[in-house]
């Protein structure tokens, strides 16, 4: 009779392959959890909050643009130091005492800086103050609320550069 000889075996922990399928699964694990937990403890940051409200005013926005357009309404703008230069270029429009610029960057609400600007006497110009603006990409609106129009555009934004609308 022959006699089997006992095979070893070994226990599954000790096993490279077990370890290696139990990676896998554990290490996506791992991750999901870790994302999860970013996405809950980070608000996201919304440019606009209320976007219903917005597309309610939007027709009377319009409105606002295409008056500017009619008036013919061109402006140049300095950001310098902290103070918001604007000049009215050509406009059929008697000047308004203030205006309102508004500088909003496309992903960032941080970023955002408005300015109330004051018409200097005698003079086509406007000035005032404006928080710290960063080069960069924005948005730009000038708006006169008690004449009911703006005008809008996008601009690379770099301090003390002029720019026009």
């Amino acid at each position: 009779m022959q006699s089997v000889a006992p095979t070893k075996s070994r226990v599954w922990y000790k096993e490279p392959y077990v370890w290696m399928l139990i990676a896998f699964p554990l290490s996506s694990i791992i991750v999901c959890s870790f994302l999860l937990t970013v996405a809950i403890n980070t608000k996201d940051s919304l440019v606009r909050g209320n976007y219903y409200k917005d597309g309610m005013a939007m027709n009377e926005e319009l409105k606002w643009d295409n008056k500017a357009r009619a008036m013919d309404i061109r402006v140049a703008y300095t950001i310098k130091d902290n103070v918001a230069s604007l000049t009215v270029l050509n406009s059929r429009l008697d000047m308004p005492s203030t205006l309102l610029i508004k500088f909003s960057h496309p992903t960032l609400q941080g970023k955002d800086r408005d300015s109330l600007l004051q018409l200097k006497p005698g003079s086509r110009s406007y000035q005032g103050f404006i928080d710290s603006v960063q080069d960069g990409k924005y948005y730009i609106q000038v708006e006169c609320a008690e004449q009911s129009w703006r005008i809008r555009g996008e601009v690379y934004l770099i301090n003390g550069e002029s720019h026009s609308l």
